[in-house]
Formats: C-alpha cells, structure tokens, sequence
C-alpha cells in the first residue's frame, strides 16, 4: 500500500516520542533513588503514573500525531488520490490505517510502562514478581483504551483540517479534567474507563477512579466491567464508522479539487 507511511515517526517526531514517553521514567528512577517504605508503596507509585501520566495524558499525545495524521497527511501532502483510488472498501482502508497507528503508540508506550514498573518495584525484594499479573492487566487495559483513542484521532483528522487543536483540546478538557471529577462526569472520558476496568479487575485501590460525590446529585454505584467496555467499544466503532463515511465524502471532494487544479 503506497501511503501506508502517511502517520508514520520519523526525525524531530520520532525523538519527540521517545522524550515524551521516556519522561516519566527519569521521575520514577530519581524518586526510587529516595524510596521508602514497602512493596505496596512502589506499586501505588506505579499506579499513579499509569493512570494519572500515561493512560490520561501522554497514551492520547501520542496518538494525536500518528491518528490525525494517519489521512490528513494524504490531503496536505496532495496524495489523496492515491488512497481514494485504491480498489478497497473505505471501511478497510479505515480500519488498517486505525490498526497502524495503534501499533505505533503502542510500541513506544507499553515498553516505557514495562520500564515504569521494573523502576518502581527493583527497590523491593518480591516486588516485580507479586504484581507481575497486574502489570500485564495493565498493558491490555492501556492496548485498549488506545483503540478507541487512535479511532478517535483518525477520524478527527479526516473530518477537520486543524484536527491536532481539536484533538488537544479533547485530551485536557476531557481526559485531563474532566476524568478527575466523580463518575457520573468522569464516565464520559475513556481514561476513566480504563482506570475503572483496572480497578475491577485487579481489586488494587491504587487504581480506585473518584466514583461517589459528597452525598450529592453525583452520588452513583460504580460502573461494573461490562459497562466500561462497552463505553470503549462504542467509541472505537463509532468512531470508525463516522471516518469511514467521511473518507467516502472526501472521496468526491479530492477528486473534485484535484480536477481544479489541474485546468
């Protein structure tokens, strides 16, 4: 496929990934130098960096390159019609583009969490082998949220032409604030989601999301397993079928603006 690239890491981009995803481990390895306390201590300082850092902030910056620019590079590059011209269904181009760019966030992320935990438990003897089920918990967990974010991202890149505003402006006012706030608000954000699905699968209270207000109209009984992941599904699938409708558009509209130009 000739614009299978389009997305891709290269250069100034490739090592701006590496900075932002390899952050987190400088803070972990220095705090480890001063750590104190028990097992239990190095992973809720686990925890916080895969809920608060990761899942919440740099998993949706790393994506906003790679999934806006998985089509919109198409069309600022002026090779669109390389990919409306392929004799496929939009929904399959779609889609393999959507799988591409999750399985470059997820190259550099779930190896930097991999490091995250080993800096966090070394300290303790037992510590990297107790939780050892946890962490891999953690990477499908994070390997899901990252489908419905990177479908996200796609489909803002093929809808708008500064889709990265758009997108940035998603991730801190959604994901940033609005997943701190109690579950009936923070429900509308996928790093709650992931958070929750976390916590109820490894009963860990590190993970626990903020769920209940202070006897307020957000009072609310936590969300079960099956609820998180249909709100991630749903996501992914609505997302998916609204870029697939939109390349269709953008099919007539390419062709159109690229006969313009040529007389």
């Amino acid at each position: 496929m000739s614009t299978s690239t389009s997305g891709a890491l290269k250069g100034r981009r490739l090592l701006g990934m590496v900075a932002l995803m390899g952050l987190p481990m400088v803070i972990v390895a220095l705090r480890a130098l001063l750590a104190e306390g028990g097992r239990g201590t190095g992973f809720g300082q686990f925890a916080f960096v895969v809920v608060q850092i990761y899942s919440t902030l740099l998993l949706p910056m790393a994506l906003i390159s790679m999934g806006t620019g998985a089509f919109g590079d198409e069309w600022a590059g002026g090779t669109a019609h390389y990919v409306v011209g392929m004799p496929l269904p939009r929904w399959a181009i779609v889609v393999g583009r959507w799988l591409a760019t999750v399985r470059r966030a997820l190259c550099f992320v779930l190896p930097a969490i991999v490091v995250v935990y080993l800096l966090c438990e070394l300290p303790y003897e037992g510590g990297v082998a107790e939780y050892a089920g946890d962490l891999l918990w953690v990477l499908a967990v994070i390997s899901l949220v990252s489908l419905a974010y990177s479908a996200l991202f796609v489909c803002l890149g093929l809808m708008l032409r500064r889709a990265v505003i758009t997108a940035l402006l998603y991730v801190f006012s959604i994901e940033v604030l609005v997943s701190q706030l109690p579950q009936a608000v923070a429900s509308l954000s996928m790093s709650f989601h992931g958070r929750n699905l976390l916590w109820q699968i490894t009963g860990r209270d590190a993970f626990e999301p903020p769920l209940i207000g202070n006897g307020g109209p957000f009072d609310a009984e936590p969300h079960t397993i099956a609820t998180s992941l249909l709100a991630i599904v749903a996501m992914t699938l609505i997302s998916l079928a609204l870029a697939t409708f939109v390349l269709r558009y953008k099919e007539c509209g390419g062709e159109a603006s690229g006969a313009t130009e040529e007389t």
